[in-house]
Protein backbone atom coordinates (compact mmCIF):
# COMPACT_ATOMS: atom_id res chain seq x y z
CA UNK A 1 0.00 0.00 0.00
CA UNK A 2 1.13 3.45 -0.70
CA UNK A 3 2.08 5.34 2.30
CA UNK A 4 0.69 9.57 2.73
CA UNK A 5 4.37 10.44 1.87
CA UNK A 6 4.27 8.79 -1.61
CA UNK A 7 0.67 10.41 -2.16
CA UNK A 8 2.35 13.70 -1.40
CA UNK A 9 5.25 12.83 -3.80
CA UNK A 10 2.59 11.87 -6.67
CA UNK A 11 0.74 15.12 -5.76
CA UNK A 12 3.33 17.09 -6.02
CA UNK A 13 5.18 15.47 -9.08
CA UNK A 14 1.72 16.16 -10.80
CA UNK A 15 1.57 19.89 -9.97
CA UNK A 16 4.73 20.26 -11.02
CA UNK A 17 4.37 18.47 -14.47
CA UNK A 18 0.78 20.56 -14.46
CA UNK A 19 2.91 23.88 -14.35
CA UNK A 20 5.55 22.55 -16.68
CA UNK A 21 2.99 21.85 -19.12
CA UNK A 22 0.97 25.96 -18.71
CA UNK A 23 4.02 27.52 -18.52
CA UNK A 24 5.45 25.37 -21.77
CA UNK A 25 2.13 25.81 -23.88
CA UNK A 26 1.98 29.67 -22.37
CA UNK A 27 5.84 30.37 -23.56
CA UNK A 28 4.50 28.79 -26.99
CA UNK A 29 1.57 30.83 -27.51
CA UNK A 30 3.75 33.91 -26.61
CA UNK A 31 6.65 33.11 -29.68
CA UNK A 32 4.10 32.64 -31.58
CA UNK A 33 2.50 36.06 -31.04
CA UNK A 34 5.63 37.38 -31.63
CA UNK A 35 6.34 35.76 -34.61
CA UNK A 36 3.19 37.09 -35.95
CA UNK A 37 3.87 40.61 -34.85
CA UNK A 38 7.15 40.69 -36.52
CA UNK A 39 5.19 39.40 -39.64
CA UNK A 40 2.97 41.29 -39.76
CA UNK A 41 5.72 44.52 -39.40
CA UNK A 42 7.48 42.75 -42.14
CA UNK A 43 4.56 42.95 -44.98
CA UNK A 44 3.74 46.51 -43.15
CA UNK A 45 6.89 47.84 -44.31
CA UNK A 46 6.98 45.95 -47.38
CA UNK A 47 3.48 47.63 -48.53
CA UNK A 48 4.54 50.63 -47.70
CA UNK A 49 7.80 50.57 -50.38
CA UNK A 50 5.99 49.34 -52.87
CA UNK A 51 3.35 52.35 -52.35
CA UNK A 52 6.11 54.73 -52.74
CA UNK A 53 7.21 53.25 -55.66
CA UNK A 54 3.82 53.33 -57.24
CA UNK A 55 3.75 56.53 -56.78
CA UNK A 56 1.49 56.21 -53.90
CA UNK A 57 -1.90 54.30 -54.84
CA UNK A 58 -3.81 52.84 -52.75
CA UNK A 59 -3.56 48.91 -51.85
CA UNK A 60 -7.58 48.64 -53.32
CA UNK A 61 -6.54 50.08 -56.48
CA UNK A 62 -3.85 47.85 -57.42
CA UNK A 63 -4.10 44.42 -55.23
CA UNK A 64 -0.56 43.10 -54.98
CA UNK A 65 -0.32 39.22 -54.74
CA UNK A 66 2.19 39.19 -51.79
CA UNK A 67 0.04 41.15 -49.73
CA UNK A 68 -2.89 39.09 -49.89
CA UNK A 69 -0.43 36.03 -49.59
CA UNK A 70 0.71 37.43 -46.37
CA UNK A 71 -2.54 37.65 -44.75
CA UNK A 72 -3.44 34.69 -45.59
CA UNK A 73 -0.73 33.56 -43.31
CA UNK A 74 -1.83 35.86 -40.87
CA UNK A 75 -5.38 34.57 -40.62
CA UNK A 76 -3.59 31.31 -40.48
CA UNK A 77 -1.47 31.63 -37.13
CA UNK A 78 -4.15 34.02 -35.90
CA UNK A 79 -6.58 30.59 -35.50
CA UNK A 80 -3.66 28.48 -34.90
CA UNK A 81 -3.55 30.59 -31.63
CA UNK A 82 -6.53 30.74 -30.75
CA UNK A 83 -6.56 26.61 -31.01
CA UNK A 84 -4.26 26.77 -28.88
CA UNK A 85 -5.43 29.02 -26.45
CA UNK A 86 -9.12 27.51 -27.15
CA UNK A 87 -7.75 23.88 -26.12
CA UNK A 88 -7.64 22.40 -22.82
CA UNK A 89 -4.67 20.66 -20.89
CA UNK A 90 -5.43 16.96 -20.76
CA UNK A 91 -2.68 15.39 -18.26
CA UNK A 92 -2.23 12.05 -17.84
CA UNK A 93 -2.97 9.75 -15.13
CA UNK A 94 -0.68 10.96 -11.88
CA UNK A 95 -1.34 7.17 -10.54
CA UNK A 96 2.15 5.28 -10.48
CA UNK A 97 0.55 1.83 -11.63
CA UNK A 98 -1.83 3.56 -14.89
CA UNK A 99 0.82 5.61 -15.75
CA UNK A 100 3.05 2.28 -16.21
CA UNK A 101 0.07 0.14 -17.45
CA UNK A 102 -0.28 2.79 -20.23
CA UNK A 103 3.49 2.41 -20.82
CA UNK A 104 3.53 -1.27 -21.04
CA UNK A 105 0.56 -1.43 -23.42
CA UNK A 106 2.25 1.40 -25.81
CA UNK A 107 5.82 -0.70 -25.85
CA UNK A 108 3.34 -4.25 -26.12
CA UNK A 109 1.94 -2.96 -29.42
CA UNK A 110 5.68 -1.29 -30.92
CA UNK A 111 7.05 -4.53 -30.74
CA UNK A 112 3.90 -6.20 -32.20
CA UNK A 113 4.11 -3.94 -35.01
CA UNK A 114 7.85 -4.34 -35.23
CA UNK A 115 7.58 -8.34 -35.13
CA UNK A 116 5.10 -8.10 -38.27
CA UNK A 117 7.55 -5.62 -40.38
CA UNK A 118 10.57 -8.17 -39.04
CA UNK A 119 8.54 -10.91 -40.65
CA UNK A 120 7.96 -8.66 -43.77
CA UNK A 121 11.33 -8.05 -44.37
CA UNK A 122 12.31 -11.82 -43.99
CA UNK A 123 10.27 -12.68 -46.73
CA UNK A 124 11.24 -9.96 -49.18
CA UNK A 125 15.04 -10.61 -48.24
CA UNK A 126 14.18 -14.21 -49.26
CA UNK A 127 12.56 -13.28 -52.42
CA UNK A 128 15.42 -10.72 -53.37
CA UNK A 129 17.99 -13.74 -52.77
CA UNK A 130 15.97 -15.97 -54.99
CA UNK A 131 15.90 -13.63 -57.88
CA UNK A 132 19.38 -12.35 -57.35
CA UNK A 133 20.71 -16.02 -57.84
CA UNK A 134 18.69 -16.49 -60.99
CA UNK A 135 19.62 -13.09 -62.53
CA UNK A 136 23.37 -14.05 -61.44
CA UNK A 137 22.91 -17.96 -63.27
CA UNK A 138 21.12 -16.06 -66.50
CA UNK A 139 23.80 -13.60 -66.72
CA UNK A 140 26.98 -16.28 -66.62
CA UNK A 141 24.60 -18.12 -69.46
CA UNK A 142 24.93 -14.94 -71.33
CA UNK A 143 28.38 -14.77 -70.74
CA UNK A 144 29.51 -18.08 -71.82
CA UNK A 145 27.33 -17.70 -74.84
CA UNK A 146 29.33 -15.06 -75.75
CA UNK A 147 32.40 -16.60 -75.31
CA UNK A 148 31.66 -19.31 -77.17
CA UNK A 149 30.41 -17.31 -80.35
CA UNK A 150 33.41 -15.35 -79.94
CA UNK A 151 34.79 -18.40 -80.52
CA UNK A 152 33.98 -19.60 -83.40
CA UNK A 153 33.67 -16.08 -84.97
CA UNK A 154 37.17 -16.37 -84.80
CA UNK A 155 37.01 -19.37 -86.29
CA UNK A 156 35.67 -18.40 -89.54
CA UNK A 157 37.72 -17.51 -92.22
CA UNK A 158 37.89 -13.78 -93.67
CA UNK A 159 38.49 -13.21 -97.08
CA UNK A 160 41.82 -10.57 -97.37
CA UNK A 161 40.11 -9.19 -100.83
CA UNK A 162 36.94 -8.92 -99.17
CA UNK A 163 36.36 -4.79 -97.96
CA UNK A 164 33.42 -4.12 -95.40
CA UNK A 165 34.19 -0.40 -94.70
CA UNK A 166 31.46 2.00 -95.76
CA UNK A 167 33.33 3.63 -98.91
CA UNK A 168 33.89 0.49 -100.39
CA UNK A 169 30.51 -0.43 -100.51
CA UNK A 170 29.60 3.41 -101.53
CA UNK A 171 31.83 2.63 -104.68
CA UNK A 172 30.00 -1.01 -105.47
CA UNK A 173 26.88 0.67 -104.93
CA UNK A 174 28.15 3.78 -107.72
CA UNK A 175 29.08 0.85 -110.35
CA UNK A 176 26.04 -0.74 -109.93
CA UNK A 177 24.30 2.48 -110.53
CA UNK A 178 26.31 3.24 -113.58
CA UNK A 179 25.52 0.01 -115.46
CA UNK A 180 22.20 0.10 -114.67
CA UNK A 181 22.33 3.36 -116.82
CA UNK A 182 23.95 2.50 -119.41
CA UNK A 183 21.46 -0.35 -119.90
CA UNK A 184 18.91 1.43 -119.75
CA UNK A 185 20.52 3.86 -122.23
CA UNK A 186 21.18 1.10 -124.73
CA UNK A 187 17.37 -0.71 -124.31
CA UNK A 188 15.78 2.97 -125.32
CA UNK A 189 18.40 3.15 -128.43
CA UNK A 190 17.43 -0.26 -129.46
CA UNK A 191 13.62 0.32 -128.70
CA UNK A 192 14.13 3.49 -130.87
CA UNK A 193 15.32 1.80 -133.96
CA UNK A 194 12.84 -0.73 -133.72
CA UNK A 195 9.86 1.84 -133.05
CA UNK A 196 11.34 3.95 -136.31
CA UNK A 197 12.09 1.32 -138.60
CA UNK A 198 8.55 -0.50 -138.29
CA UNK A 199 6.40 1.89 -137.09
CA UNK A 200 6.91 5.67 -138.50
CA UNK A 201 4.92 8.60 -138.52
CA UNK A 202 2.54 8.30 -141.23
CA UNK A 203 2.78 9.92 -144.36
CA UNK A 204 -0.14 12.20 -146.77
CA UNK A 205 -1.11 10.39 -149.71
CA UNK A 206 -0.02 12.88 -152.13
CA UNK A 207 3.45 13.23 -150.98
CA UNK A 208 5.78 13.55 -153.85
CA UNK A 209 9.14 13.34 -151.47
CA UNK A 210 7.58 9.47 -150.86
CA UNK A 211 9.47 6.62 -152.06
CA UNK A 212 8.07 3.73 -154.37
CA UNK A 213 6.78 1.68 -151.81
CA UNK A 214 6.60 4.47 -148.88
CA UNK A 215 8.25 4.77 -146.04
CA UNK A 216 5.68 4.66 -143.71
CA UNK A 217 1.56 4.34 -143.46
CA UNK A 218 -0.55 6.16 -145.63
CA UNK A 219 -3.40 8.79 -144.01
CA UNK A 220 -5.66 10.03 -146.69
CA UNK A 221 -7.08 12.77 -144.92
CA UNK A 222 -3.58 14.18 -144.51
CA UNK A 223 -2.45 17.31 -147.04
CA UNK A 224 0.86 18.08 -147.82
CA UNK A 225 1.00 21.71 -145.99
CA UNK A 226 -1.17 19.73 -142.83
CA UNK A 227 0.55 19.30 -139.80
CA UNK A 228 2.83 15.72 -139.57
CA UNK A 229 1.69 12.92 -136.93
CA UNK A 230 4.01 12.18 -133.91
CA UNK A 231 6.15 9.27 -134.22
CA UNK A 232 4.92 6.19 -131.91
CA UNK A 233 8.61 6.48 -130.59
CA UNK A 234 7.92 9.66 -129.31
CA UNK A 235 4.49 9.02 -127.67
CA UNK A 236 5.93 6.12 -125.97
CA UNK A 237 9.09 8.28 -124.91
CA UNK A 238 6.56 10.98 -123.55
CA UNK A 239 4.17 7.83 -121.59
CA UNK A 240 7.75 6.74 -120.36
CA UNK A 241 9.01 10.36 -118.89
CA UNK A 242 5.77 10.89 -117.12
CA UNK A 243 5.67 7.55 -115.33
CA UNK A 244 9.03 8.38 -114.32
CA UNK A 245 8.66 11.85 -113.55
CA UNK A 246 5.23 12.01 -111.68
CA UNK A 247 4.31 8.11 -110.46
CA UNK A 248 1.53 9.69 -108.55
CA UNK A 249 0.11 11.02 -111.80
CA UNK A 250 1.11 9.14 -114.60
CA UNK A 251 -1.48 10.10 -117.46
CA UNK A 252 -0.69 12.17 -120.35
CA UNK A 253 -3.42 14.20 -122.23
CA UNK A 254 -4.04 12.67 -125.91
CA UNK A 255 -2.87 15.64 -127.94
CA UNK A 256 -4.33 15.94 -131.67
CA UNK A 257 -0.72 15.06 -133.15
CA UNK A 258 -1.02 11.83 -132.03
CA UNK A 259 -2.20 9.18 -134.79
CA UNK A 260 -5.18 7.74 -133.83
CA UNK A 261 -4.58 4.16 -135.12
CA UNK A 262 -1.09 4.27 -133.08
CA UNK A 263 -3.17 5.53 -129.45
CA UNK A 264 -5.58 2.63 -130.53
CA UNK A 265 -2.88 -0.12 -130.92
CA UNK A 266 -0.97 0.75 -127.63
CA UNK A 267 -4.29 0.54 -126.01
CA UNK A 268 -5.22 -3.07 -127.62
CA UNK A 269 -1.23 -4.27 -127.11
CA UNK A 270 -1.72 -3.71 -123.42
CA UNK A 271 1.41 -1.27 -123.43
CA UNK A 272 -1.07 2.17 -122.49
CA UNK A 273 -4.49 2.44 -120.99
CA UNK A 274 -6.96 5.03 -120.69
CA UNK A 275 -7.98 7.01 -117.46
CA UNK A 276 -10.94 5.53 -115.72
CA UNK A 277 -13.07 8.84 -115.90
CA UNK A 278 -11.33 10.65 -118.67
CA UNK A 279 -10.76 9.23 -122.14
CA UNK A 280 -8.87 11.84 -123.39
CA UNK A 281 -5.82 10.92 -121.11
CA UNK A 282 -3.57 8.20 -121.27
CA UNK A 283 -0.74 6.06 -119.09
CA UNK A 284 1.74 3.56 -119.40
CA UNK A 285 0.48 0.45 -117.85
CA UNK A 286 2.69 -1.02 -114.70
CA UNK A 287 4.66 -3.75 -115.47
CA UNK A 288 5.24 -4.88 -111.88
CA UNK A 289 1.88 -4.02 -109.74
Amino acid sequence: METPEDQDQVLSCSKLTENMLVNSSLSAQLEMKQECSEMYRDVSVAQQRLEDKTGGSSAGDHPSPLLAVSKAKQLQLQAQVEAQESQELRLMSTHRKVVEAVLVSRLEESQKQLAELLTVMKTQQKELSASLETEEQTLQQRQELGRKLDCRLAEVPVPEDQETTADSQAKALTGKIKKALKYRDHLTERLSCFLNTHFPPPQPANDKTRSRHGSGPVDRTLGADDPQWESLNMIIEVLINKSADTPNDPYIQVEPRYWPPYVELLLRCGIAERHPQDSTRLRLVQVQQ
